[in-house]
């Protein structure tokens, strides 16, 4: 039989999806087989596609699919890649969501989540403990700007609530100035 390009992007690509447990960088050997089967791209094209995705925002493995899809058909090429890739994951996790769903209605479970709620709370309190005393204190070399900073935006998080991105990003700008300056 003789199948269409369209179809078989869809199914190579739906294959992909499927099977492709670990990352993007896991669908290597599927692409592989692709080029060796299809001869849609070639080595160069593949280690160009491999950097590329690497290199782009967003998932590893749905931007390989995306440029592949694009090297071999276009945008329609990468339109089909990409939504045959993601097809299964969507599927299964329609599925997985419904057991989820009586996974919380259960009254056993909600009491095991009851107990490991707080557990995870005393866990993340216990790493930003640590991260304090390695980053703040230093071992006896206390680092009065960054504690500064520390309470001014902790404070600031209580006042005006917004959101912590914003926070965040003001302790990068300020590192940063504080770092030039202190390379100066």
């Amino acid at each position: 039989m003789i199948y269409s390009v369209q179809f078989l992007i869809c199914f190579e690509f739906f294959k992909i999806g499927l099977f492709t447990f670990g990352g993007g960088l896991a669908s290597l050997p599927f692409l592989y087989e692709i080029m060796d089967k299809y001869h849609w791209f070639n080595e160069f094209q593949l280690s160009q596609l491999i950097a590329i995705s690497n290199l782009t925002p967003g998932p590893i493995g749905l931007n390989m699919a995306t440029y592949c899809g694009y090297n071999i058909l276009n945008i329609k090429g990468a339109l089909l890649s990409s939504f045959s890739l993601i097809l299964p994951m969507l599927v299964i996790t329609s599925f997985v969501f419904k057991l989820y769903k009586k996974f919380f209605e259960n009254k056993l479970s909600n009491k095991i989540l009851y107990i490991l709620r707080p557990t995870s709370c005393a866990l993340i309190l216990a790493v930003g403990v640590k991260l304090f005393y390695n980053l703040i204190i230093n071992k006896g070399n206390i680092d009065y700007l960054g504690l500064t900073l520390l309470l001014v935006l902790f404070l600031l998080t209580f006042k005006i609530k917004k959101d912590p991105l914003i926070y965040i990003f003001i302790s990068a700008v300020f590192g940063f100035i504080v770092y030039c300056i202190k390379s100066f």
